[in-house]
């Protein structure tokens, strides 16, 4: 039988076999080995272990009879652990940061010298999940000049359920980063920068500064004083932007903030 797709358990540490078997074993609710490797693909050789791992977990119970049977669960009590696993992993993550965080910093401080870095990204989702990201994880001070492709893109993002306005403003708001924004209108799109701020403005509250000026043409960021954002617009490309470029450059970082 076709079992549905699981790859959202395998954001708890659940391999490919032990999610087959949990879901082998959701469909029948009462099985030995043998039926969980025929109804759910898992090889003989890997079906112990993985229903010895989902019971460690507490979301499969094993009854050690010869042969070995194994019960699933209710819905809602697996549910329920699968996030408190989550849970569980997130805070020995968010505990282990900060030896993390200087241990990278002790990393990062014996480079010498000016070592420009440059990525580029095509198009308007790669140039929002790849050098918007940035913004999310400041630490000091963004300073954003956006035009009427940055309202796009963002726009873009957030009706594909990538939530990029609302990362940063938390981000901000927990670190308390010193966010400026400056847009840049002119009266063909003046309509649509007041529409854009209407409907992102619960997500634009933590902005430390607001101003608006006439479009200069070249949109950019720069977060925490070392990288810049260059998005890349061009009239011939229907969504307007079609690249973006973001650079680790201290010097650049400063003459243009």
């Amino acid at each position: 039988m076709h079992l549905p797709d699981s790859a959202p358990l395998e954001e708890i540490g659940l391999s490919l076999y032990e999610r087959k078997a949990l879901m082998a074993l959701m469909l029948c609710g009462v099985a030995d080995a043998a039926t969980l490797c025929r109804e759910g693909g898992v090889p003989t050789s890997k079906i112990y272990l993985a229903m010895e791992k989902l019971a460690r977990l507490g979301l499969v119970q094993i009854q050690p009879t010869r042969p070995k049977m194994f019960a699933a669960l209710s819905v809602d009590v697996v549910v329920a652990r699968v996030i408190d696993i989550a849970r569980e992993r997130a805070e020995r993550f968010a505990a282990a940061a900060p030896e993390l965080s200087a241990t990278l910093k002790g990393l990062q401080s014996r480079v010498r010298g000016r070592q420009p870095f440059v990525d580029l990204a095509l198009g308007i989702d790669a140039h929002v999940r790849r050098h918007l990201v940035p913004l999310a994880a400041a630490r000091k001070r963004i300073l954003s000049y956006m035009e009427q492709g940055d309202l796009l893109a963002l726009d873009a993002a957030v009706a594909g359920g990538f939530p990029i306005l609302r990362r940063i403003a938390k981000n901000t708001a927990e670190h308390r980063v010193d966010h400026q924004m400056v847009f840049g209108f002119s009266y063909q799109t003046a309509r649509s920068l007041v529409e854009f701020l209407q409907r992102h403005r619960g997500d634009l509250r933590h902005v430390t500064g607001v101003r608006y000026s006439g479009e200069l043409g070249h949109p950019f960021h720069v977060v925490d004083d070392d990288t810049v954002i260059v998005p890349l617009d061009h009239p011939f490309v229907r969504e307007g932007r079609f690249a973006s470029l973001l650079i680790r450059d201290r010097e650049l970082a400063e003459s243009l903030a």
